[in-house]
């Protein structure tokens, strides 16, 4: 299958390209600047939020195309520019897509802070509003994208928290780490002991993959999510753990959110179960550092 990565240098995209390369799939990456190709890899430099028209699919079509471009920190000092740059990156690729790869499998990653905040496990059909401009942001993509479902198999799909080695700097597993590792006693978290839903990246582009096979209408969604209540003080301590140490983590904010979701309507329309622990994942990300 040909496949089309819209931001394909990210933490995602890149464990996506290599998984669908070892699938055998033929690849095409957009991102700002043009990456290094390999066998069945194609890299294109395309600035989404420029003028100049997007590239067209050449003598085959796309038949599947994942729309990851983003700023997508929600610790950013989030604006209004922010917020339409995110809608106007999807816009145009959803809109370009429509034009000129008609029946094309285009899967939008929007975000599970698009939710209104809710103490059970979130399923698809639970309110949306957030009032984050990041979550705005993948609402307003969302939107967009299903304009374009009936020319298109719109998918949406919602992560929850995505971890592994290589996430972006920023990000609290990142941040955490660089902290652990300066020796940081007691390490002294910003945020709050929040209750969290944890999947390993490895298990997420198995769910990604199986999106590319799955029979289901246009503008489905899911939630790409493990199900497993975990507070981030146990990934704190399990991150300690994994790099041979233990010390105490000290929370500035004792409030406490909870964003959980509910897998079931994946798992029950792909056959997909998320295998790793959060322990697999958190010695993964301290060996690869």
């Amino acid at each position: 299958m040909k496949v089309l990565v819209v931001g394909g240098s990210g933490f995602v995209g890149r464990a996506l390209i290599s998984r669908l390369l070892d699938a055998g799939h033929e690849v095409e990456s957009w991102d700002r600047t043009r990456s290094e190709e390999a066998a069945g890899l194609c890299c294109k430099a395309v600035d989404l939020l420029g003028h100049d028209p997007l590239p067209l699919p050449g003598d085959l079509p796309w038949e599947a195309a994942f729309h990851l471009a983003a700023y997508s920190v929600p610790g950013l000092a989030w604006t209004q520019d922010l917020v339409f740059a995110n809608l106007r990156m999807t816009a145009r690729v959803f809109d370009h897509l429509a034009a000129v790869a008609p029946g094309c499998r285009a899967i939008f990653a929007s975000s599970a802070f698009v939710y209104a905040p809710s103490d059970h496990p979130l399923k698809e059909t639970d309110p949306l509003g957030s009032a984050h401009p990041y979550a705005l942001s993948k609402h307003l993509g969302e939107t967009w994208a299903l304009r374009h479902r009936k020319s298109l198999k719109v998918f949406i799909v919602r992560p929850f928290n995505q971890l592994g080695p290589g996430m972006a700097p920023g990000l609290l597993v990142p941040e955490l780490l660089d902290r652990i590792r300066r020796g940081e006693n007691p390490v002294r978290m910003l945020g709050r002991d929040d209750i969290r839903d944890f999947l390993d990246w490895r298990d997420a582009m198995d769910a990604y993959l199986r999106l590319l096979e799955v029979d289901a209408p246009s503008g489905s969604i899911w939630n790409l999510c493990s199900g497993r209540p975990t507070r981030v003080s146990e990934l704190v301590r399990g991150l300690l753990k994994a790099c041979g140490q233990d010390r105490p983590a000290l929370f500035a904010n004792l409030e406490v959110e909870t964003l959980v979701g509910d897998p079931s309507r994946l798992m029950a329309d792909t056959g997909w179960r998320p295998s790793h622990s959060l322990e697999d994942t958190l010695q993964a990300i301290a060996r690869a550092r």
